[in-house]
């Protein structure tokens, strides 16, 4: 078996189909599609049963609800494959990019290879992701956010096996970056590939759009924790400089997000209590406004220094408009 795709849902119907549609559209026999329904309660169930029915490769397992973290590591659990391929139930795989995925693991050269994907947005805008030109794995998973989500890569299972390498339950976010380092720590040859293999969707369900200022602040910090370790054990100076320029740009995208859904004072409110927590001030600290680029990254840094909040609210508030 080459690969298992590992897909967690939960109440899914709305996207589903175009997603188990995508993966029938694999032109091989040799891969195995695991569907973990995780204690749906709309038509998620009987949509994966219509899969597994018609088509040999699809598995369906039935599971209490427990989480997505909960649930992927049972889909580990249960591959054969010799590649784990996480794939999300609102998102859909490219049909031509099938043809390179079964390439690179048929080649079984690489322990990770990473693909290109493109944002879908509800207004059916799309946005093109990549890895820049002469990045290697460390300045990528240190110092950008394209290897912080687990779906889109062909990851080699026996290193997922044989490091018991898990996803960390109790984490509403994060859980794929952290999930990604523990791997990167483990694996040797890798592949950066900028073919665009899928389509991420973006929209107002997702656990990212959902999730709570304060809940990401607490999940952040434990990707910020396991970050640090992970530059200690493959230190480079720029790459440290790179991380930290990073880490300020996720707590001021944070901001921004949360500006556009909240009316400017309890914006206000938000940004100065999340100064008190320790991953936000750390940063905030560390941080050197030399090192930051281009200039309005630098006017962000100067108002959160000298606690101007308010027009740092209405600065975010006017940027989320355009």
């Amino acid at each position: 078996m080459l690969i298992s795709v590992i897909i967690p849902v939960y109440n899914g119907e709305k996207y589903l189909r175009e997603c188990l549609e995508s993966v029938k559209a694999c032109p091989s026999n040799d891969i195995e599609c695991i569907i973990i329904n995780d204690g749906s309660a709309d038509g998620t169930e009987k949509i994966c049963a219509q899969f597994a029915e018609q088509d040999s490769r699809f598995k369906l397992i039935n599971k209490e609800n427990t989480g997505v973290s909960d649930t992927r590591n049972r889909g580990v659990s249960e591959a054969a494959g010799d590649y784990i391929f996480f794939l999300d139930a609102d998102d859909y795989l490219i049909t031509e990019a099938w043809r390179e995925i079964l390439a690179h693991a048929s080649e079984n050269k690489y322990d990770m290879v990473a693909y290109g994907y493109y944002n879908l947005f509800d207004n059916g805008r799309t946005s093109l992701e990549q890895f820049p030109e002469g990045y290697d794995l460390n300045r990528v998973i240190l110092s950008t956010p394209l290897l912080n989500s687990c779906w889109g890569k062909l990851l080699r299972r026996d290193i997922i096996i044989k490091n018991n390498i898990k996803f960390r339950k109790g984490l509403k976010t994060c859980e794929d970056a952290i999930f990604n380092l523990d791997f990167a720590d483990n694996a040797g040859e890798y592949l950066l590939c900028n073919t665009s293999v899928l389509y991420y969707r973006i929209h107002a369900g997702s656990v990212m759009q959902s999730a709570g200022l304060e809940n990401k602040i607490v999940d952040f910090g434990a990707l910020f924790e396991r970050r640090k370790a992970y530059l200690a054990a493959h230190y480079d100076e720029a790459n440290e400089r790179a991380m930290r320029r990073e880490f300020f740009s996720f707590v001021t995208d944070i901001f921004r997000f949360y500006a556009r859904k909240w009316k400017i004072s309890e914006t206000s409110r938000a940004y100065k209590k999340s100064m008190t927590a320790p991953t936000v001030a750390t940063i905030i600290a560390e941080t050197n406004k030399a090192h930051l680029s281009p200039f309005y990254k630098k006017l962000e840094y100067m108002m959160i220094k000298r606690g101007c909040f308010t027009w740092l609210a209405v600065y975010f508030k006017i940027k989320g408009l355009f």
